[in-house]
């Protein structure tokens, strides 16, 4: 099966999620198996050996096939998004290999994206740790960075969502990122695709308290999407605000009660949800102890 084909498969599936909250009948969301599908696992899994192995050509036509497939798949931007960050982050000496993909591909969109990627990844693991040069950079240059790969992407393909969607990345973490913040950055991105799902579960990460955002912001983000998206990506995303609520009663007001009737919905919208089932069961379990 062509990948087009399996996105839409897996997407279209989403559907048959739709519940109520309180509902006790749990569901598949068969979004969450596409990200995590076998199918999807062993596409990374290629492209992460080109990368290591420096083949940047066969990569840079593997990359653009997916790429241009994903335009016509609902929900391909979200899976195109995973699959370049898992490219870069899944590989020791990923610095070098960024620097001579660009090297060899300057001037190609995805290769731009895949070196904003990186930095948004490696940032807060590099910095301080001294380069060959014994110089050390902070966690703000290395964002600085991402922010100009980032523009040269959006330069390069203008009509993408998938820089911006980073974008609002780093201005979570910043507080802005080229002078916007990520408000300002998701209204930019819906702008350029409006039927987005990357920019949107970016913007739901960071809107939330534990970022200096609100439950509301996060909430808003569903709403606003209401006429512009199928029901199944708006469950979807409104799957992803319950999570980051558990996360936040879990990691930050530390109600490991709250926390876990959270992930309980949660895992109740998307039986199939790992992140959902592993934070339920490790909320009760401290629960319990205390």
């Amino acid at each position: 099966m062509k990948t087009s084909n399996l996105i839409k498969t897996a997407v279209a599936g989403v559907t048959l999620c739709l519940v109520a909250v309180g509902n006790v009948q749990a569901e598949q969301c068969q979004l969450v198996d596409a990200v995590n599908s076998q199918a999807t696992i062993v596409k990374q899994y290629n492209s992460q050996v080109l990368f290591r192995d420096a083949k940047f050509s066969q990569l840079e036509v593997l990359l653009e096939k997916r790429y241009l497939e994903s335009l016509n798949s609902e929900g391909g931007d979200l899976l195109m998004l995973n699959d370049i960050n898992d490219v870069v982050q899944g590989n020791t000496g990923a610095d070098k290999l960024v620097h001579m993909w660009i090297d060899q591909y300057p001037g190609s969109f995805l290769t731009q994206l895949g070196a904003g990627l990186f930095y948004i990844h490696w940032a807060p693991i590099l910095s301080g740790i001294p380069n060959a040069n014994g110089q050390s950079e902070n966690m703000h240059e290395f964002n600085a960075k991402a922010i100009a790969y980032l523009q040269k992407a959006m330069q390069l393909n203008p009509r993408s969502v998938l820089p911006y969607s980073s974008m609002i990345d780093v201005a979570g973490v910043e507080r802005q990122a080229a002078g916007k913040d990520v408000q300002e950055w998701l209204q930019i991105a819906n702008q350029v695709d409006p039927k987005n799902l990357s920019a949107r579960t970016q913007a739901i990460i960071y809107l939330s308290p534990k970022w200096g955002g609100s439950f509301e912001l996060m909430e808003q983000v569903v709403q606003q999407a209401q006429k512009l998206l199928s029901a199944q990506d708006i469950h979807y995303l409104e799957f992803l605000v319950i999570m980051q609520k558990a996360r936040y009663e879990e990691v930050v007001t530390v109600d490991y009660t709250k926390a876990y009737a959270l992930y309980k919905q949660a895992l109740n919208m998307c039986e199939n949800s790992k992140s959902a089932r592993a934070g339920m069961i490790h909320t009760y379990q401290i629960r319990d102890d205390n």
